[in-house]
Formats: structure tokens, C-alpha cells, sequence
């Protein structure tokens, strides 16, 4: 569900909350080569409606990626967590998220998020000795 009525939380009067989604990322978000997001990414985040409409929200993104090591090119997978921070106001003109007809889409927030806490490199690990050339 990577979508919030704002009406709807009007009418139930449901100015704050939490809420909790799973969502697969496009694979284009990644840069890492031979890597491959594992599962869909599970977003959970606080929200906040004021009087004028606009909505925060705060939470956090968790997802795994699965690939070769980018030093040694073993099989690898790790977990990773990240921040997802937004606001969304119902004005196209403003410098945060818009949006209109009283819904917000929340696909762009979350890549944001997504691009923002990735790597730039996949590890098997602290003890990664990178490829080693036999002679």
C-alpha cells in the first residue's frame, strides 16, 4: 500500500499513526554490480496530519541485498536499515512532496530513502581478502 488517503484520515479523525508496508524496489535503484535486492523492502514509518492538510512522515526502510562480494566476487548477502523522512503538502509550488486530490503517492519518498541508505559496495565481510592471483 504505498498509498495514503488524506480524506479518509480526515473522516476517520485519525491525525496520527503508524503504518507498515512491504515494497519491491525497482532493481534500477541499484549501482552495484552483480546485486539484486533479496526481498521486498519493509517500510514502517510514524505520520502526522496537521490542520493545513500536510502530512510527516518518520520511520524507517529495511531491506537485504544478495550478490557477489565487489572485492572477491563470493556469494554474498547483507540487511540494511535506513531512514525515510518526508513531507507532504497538498501545493504543487512547494520545496517538500506534493500532492493532489487529497492522496499521496508515496513510491518517490521511498526510493529517495532507499538510494539514499545504499552502499556503494557489497561485502562478504571484514575478513574480505579481495581476489587473489595464483602465480
Amino acid at each position: 500500500m504505498m498509498i495514503i488517503d488524506v480524506r479518509k484520515l480526515n473522516a476517520q479523525k485519525k491525525y496520527s499513526g503508524s503504518m507498515q508496508f512491504s515494497y519491491v524496489a525497482p532493481e534500477e535503484l541499484l549501482d552495484i554490480p552483480f546485486v539484486k535486492f533479496a526481498n521486498p523492502v519493509t517500510v514502517s514509518f510514524d505520520y502526522e496530519l496537521y490542520e493545513d492538510d500536510s502530512l510527516e512522515i518518520h520511520g524507517q526502510i529495511s531491506y537485504r541485498l544478495e550478490g557477489q562480494c565487489s572485492r572477491c566476487l563470493k556469494d554474498t548477502a547483507q540487511d540494511f536499515v535506513g531512514e525515510i523522512d518526508a513531507y507532504f503538502q497538498p501545493k504543487k509550488d512547494s520545496e517538500d512532496y506534493s500532492y493532489t486530490n487529497g492522496v499521496i503517492h508515496l513510491e518517490k519518498a521511498v526510493d529517495e530513502a532507499i538510494m539514499a541508505s545504499l552502499p556503494f559496495t557489497l561485502s562478504c565481510g571484514e575478513n574480505c581478502e579481495g581476489i587473489s592471483f595464483k602465480q
